[in-house]
């Protein structure tokens, strides 16, 4: 992964890009009360759509920060994000040499194991079924 130390306006998307890989573009945009990040491909795909988007509070440091600690080739996804509109969940090339950071995640961001802040979670409340408990 290559940060950049200084964001490069993406006049397309309207967004910073902040990083990039061998494969995708790493761009913030304003999302109505959000900031989403947005893996974009680095083909003609990425000019249309994305393959990932992870929502986070309006604050740009904070996105920017949780790019800069993700270990995209071993973690399936970045973190502090509150909100996953994309799917499938994106899988690391490598994740199985992270397991313990790359649990079963709820569409919210937490790991299903721990529970959900948000009320009758369909991911958690189906996690909580499936292995006999009820929602922590």
């Amino acid at each position: 992964m290559q940060l950049h130390e200084t964001p490069i306006l993406d006049p397309h998307w309207e967004g910073m890009e902040i990083a990039a890989d061998r494969t995708h573009r790493y761009v913030w945009i304003w999302q109505g009360f959000n900031i989403r990040l947005l893996a974009l491909p680095k083909t003609e795909e990425g000019q249309i759509g994305y393959d990932h988007g992870w929502c986070y509070p309006k604050d740009p440091a904070l996105v920017a920060a949780s790019v800069a600690a993700w270990e995209p080739d071993t973690q399936d996804e970045p973190a502090g994000w509150h909100k996953r509109p994309t799917w499938p969940v994106r899988q690391a090339p490598r994740r199985d040499e992270d397991p313990l950071y790359n649990r079963p995640r709820c569409v919210h961001g937490p790991y299903l194991a721990d529970g959900c802040r948000t009320v009758n979670c369909p991911d958690a409340l189906e996690w909580a079924e499936r292995h006999g408990t009820t929602v922590p």
